[in-house]
């Protein structure tokens, strides 16, 4: 089969059926869900693309506008770049009781499968580029330094940022990364300690921590030392000498 697409819908139905015979036809795996968390959660990490199919009839039910505001949160926080497929004279009042559907590709209905299909494409792609490039976490509570590294290496990795210790173990709940870029001196919790809190459990443990920080002292070099990180930068270091410890790591780590 080609490539793996989900249809999310919140009322299945003739239509529906059509366009799945249509992508089946062109040798894509296509699945039909409901508009349900578990459902989808279940193939997310197995679907390059996801399609969700929006009836009028989701605009005169407060219940289900919650459940799609709740839908666009989830694929938010897995990165992922659903294809909305709705009626034309409808597509102005989705985005004005649901904003953020301005973010991602709208196809008006009826479906014209010649240009679903290019988006289909142009979306696989940009998922396959973004896998291809290293996934890099910035843990910082200064934002203006996460903000100025994340520029720094934008172009080469996969970069997010999260602005304390708690909220990166969240984040690493649902998503993964190749390496931790993390602080030392944070409110809470301090880099020491999360990255012993990420030392302990399995799903995190493997994940390779370089502490980026201004602190540069004996006492606290000696101190993350004992936790076996994989490097200790510190941030008065340049662009391309932080680019060039990053590409020897990951060179490394890949014999």
């Amino acid at each position: 089969m080609g490539r793996s697409v989900a249809v999310v819908t919140y009322q299945f139905s003739v239509v529906v059926k059509s366009m799945e015979k249509g992508l089946t036809d062109k040798d894509y795996d296509v699945v039909l869900l409901e508009d349900d968390e578990d459902q989808i959660l279940a193939v997310m990490d197995t679907t390059e693309v996801f399609l969700v199919y929006l009836q009028d009839s989701v605009l005169g039910d407060i219940e289900k506008v919650k459940e799609l505001l709740l839908l666009c949160d989830m694929f938010e926080d897995h990165g992922r770049h659903p294809i909305f497929i709705g009626a034309a004279n409808s597509r102005d009042a989705f985005f004005k009781v649901v904003p953020a559907l301005k973010n991602y590709v709208w196809v008006d209905r009826p479906v014209d499968m010649y240009k679903l299909i290019k988006d289909i494409e142009k979306e696989a792609k940009r998922r396959e580029d973004l896998n291809a490039k290293k996934r890099i976490l910035i843990i910082d509570d200064d934002p203006f330094s996460a903000q100025i590294v994340s520029e720094w290496l934008k172009n080469l990795y996969t970069v997010s940022t999260c602005a304390d210790g708690m909220e990166g173990i969240s984040w690493l709940v649902k998503n993964k990364v190749d390496l931790i870029l993390l602080d030392y001196e944070m409110p809470v919790v301090d880099g020491p300690k999360v990255l012993e809190m990420l030392r302990m459990h399995s799903e995190t443990a493997h994940i390779p921590v370089i502490f980026l920080t201004g602190i540069g002292t004996k006492e606290s070099i000696r101190r993350v030392l004992s936790l076996k990180p994989q490097g200790y930068i510190l941030k008065t270091t340049t662009r391309d000498d932080l680019i060039k410890n990053l590409e020897e790591f990951f060179e490394k780590q890949g014999k």
